[in-house]
């Protein structure tokens, strides 16, 4: 069991990020990467899908990204250190798959963006 430090850690590094981000949503300023690039990240689009899903628009959500459903599974890994499963080989698939879920994902976008 991890001393409570390290949960408080954990919450206070989610805390932030989310803090972050709506700040950036409340000033509409988008996507850094693409601001400072031109070109869209992987996660463009997870903001908005995760407000439509908030909304309860599933449909909207996964038009604005596909990789939507997988924040559970990652906040998930996030809290547990990348250990979901007993078998080490086992989430390091799963990561695989989020890994090559979010490239296609980004390939999509970038198809349509070009």
């Amino acid at each position: 069991m991890r001393p409570i430090a390290h949960w408080r850690q954990k919450l206070a590094g989610l805390a932030a990020l989310a803090a972050i981000v709506a700040v950036m949503y409340l000033l509409q300023a988008g996507c850094i990467i693409q601001r400072l690039t031109g070109v869209p990240c992987p996660g463009c689009g997870m903001t908005r899908a995760v407000l439509a899903l908030l909304a309860g628009d599933v449909p909207g959500a996964l038009r604005h990204h596909g990789m939507v459903w997988s924040l559970p599974v990652l906040l998930a890994m996030y809290l547990w250190e990348g250990r979901l499963f007993r078998r080490r080989w086992i989430n390091g698939a799963l990561m695989a798959l989020l890994v090559a879920g979010f490239a296609a994902n980004w390939a999509v976008h970038l198809a349509g963006w070009l």
